[in-house]
């Protein structure tokens, strides 16, 4: 005969069901969460139709710094997606865990603290990409070379909707 504690404990375990709790997907190679953000290390970076050099080449990116996005994992390829929703699979060596900002408001400021009333240190325009350095929930802090500040996380993308660091 089998405890009352333990027939409640089964139950709970066959009626929970798999996904149940809050598991956080992982590529299939690294292990590491999936959707994530890295940044394009190249200058010149292939964005291609499969996970292979064999794949035509959708798109020729040719900015370093460009904040992507990991969908998905394939041996060394990574499928990504663009600011702008375009997705494709480049080549993992040519990323790089850095976390940058893509500017997508026409034109934002950047401010001494991240607090609406705060001073402008300077305005950046849509195309801009920022080297963050944190984010909280309503601010990134991010420089453009010499130029530092806080930006709203309303004018820029590259980063999951509740994701914080620093």
């Amino acid at each position: 005969m089998i405890s009352r504690s333990f027939a409640v404990f089964l139950l709970g375990v066959l009626f929970a069901g798999p996904g149940t709790a809050q598991e956080t997907p992982v590529g299939k190679v690294t292990n590491l969460p999936i959707p994530r953000y890295v940044s394009i290390r190249a200058n010149e970076a292939n964005l291609r139709v499969g996970p292979g050099g064999q794949y035509p080449v959708r798109w020729r990116l040719m900015r370093a710094s460009m904040p992507v996005m990991i969908v998905d994992e394939e041996e060394q390829w990574r499928e990504v997606e663009l600011y702008d929703g375009e997705r494709g699979w480049l080549y993992a060596p040519l990323l790089s865990g850095a976390r940058t900002l893509y500017v997508t408001a026409s034109r934002a400021p950047l401010l001494s603290k991240g607090k609406s009333d705060a001073r402008v240190e300077a305005f950046v325009e849509k195309g801009v990409v920022l080297r963050a350095k944190k984010c909280e929930p309503q601010w990134c802090e991010a420089r453009k070379g010499d130029i530092s500040g806080w930006i709203s996380r309303s004018s820029v993308w590259g980063f999951l909707p509740n994701e914080v660091f620093d």
